[in-house]
């Protein structure tokens, strides 16, 4: 399967031998599916597509009933390939099944989002750890590119998404640069699920400078291949706003 991409093309393997190689199974992020999906691609993928776009960027709300007959009449589609996807999202912990009531959205927590800063934090760290060891010029470039942050007004859901749109991409190019292609399901799953709450208006940045600067002093240590210093501050970098959405998701009654 091929989806298409404004910013690359994006192969993604079930998991199978390909002249005797067993592939891995790569999933796309929400940055990568972007406005892909709607052709190039089978009925439960599109499908696939769409729902995950829904959830991950907020239009469809934490807990939300996800109704078969509602969607099967709104995507105009049949339940089998509706149900194929819906599994897919089951297995990516992005809806979640109720006996006797169906198939709801994830849930948001606070205690799932520390779950994801400790994993975030055993991770990325070691990421931007490869990337100064074995990103290339051009791929440093890209990064560099990468690194500033559009502006964040308040109250302006459009100027948040592209943010969170700026960082998912920044940080797939920082995975792309670690040369492990094995980290990328990793990195982006978590990412997607870290950055829900501010798509939905909870915990928002107040500076995106803030995060521009933390991008390229990343930056600056892989270009000097100073894996040390890439590892310590892609953890300060993820320790930055997670009392604040902590916080916020608290105050949330989530």
């Amino acid at each position: 399967m091929i989806l298409y991409t404004r910013m690359r093309k994006v192969v993604v393997f079930t998991e199978r031998k390909r002249k005797g190689r067993k592939m891995h199974y790569r999933r796309p992020s929400l940055v990568e599916l972007g406005e892909a999906g709607r052709s190039g691609a089978n009925l439960p993928d599109r499908i696939y597509g769409e729902l995950k776009r829904r959830i991950l960027s907020g239009r469809i709300d934490p807990e939300a009933h996800l109704r078969e007959q509602g969607l099967c009449t709104e995507l105009n589609v049949s339940r089998t390939p509706l149900r194929e996807a819906l599994n897919r999202l089951s297995n990516e912990e992005l809806v979640v099944y109720r006996p006797h009531c169906g198939y709801l959205a994830a849930p948001l927590s606070a205690e799932e989002f520390r779950h994801l800063q400790d994993l975030r934090l055993i991770v990325e760290p070691k990421v931007a750890g490869l990337a100064a060891i074995r990103a290339g010029g051009e791929a440093v470039e890209r990064l560099r590119e990468a690194a500033v942050m559009p502006p964040v007004a308040g109250g302006d859901d459009a100027s948040f998404a592209a943010f969170c749109e700026a960082n998912a991409r920044f940080h797939l190019l920082l995975v792309e640069a670690s040369g492990n292609s094995l980290l990328a399901n990793i990195v982006m799953d978590s990412l997607d699920k870290y950055q829900r709450p501010a798509y939905l208006g909870i915990g928002r940045v107040r500076d995106d400078r803030k995060a521009t600067r933390c991008h390229l002093d990343l930056v600056d240590a892989i270009a000097a291949s100073d894996s040390m210093k890439a590892e310590a501050v892609m953890a300060n970098h993820i320790i930055g706003g997670h009392e604040r959405i902590i916080r916020a998701l608290t105050e949330a009654g989530m």
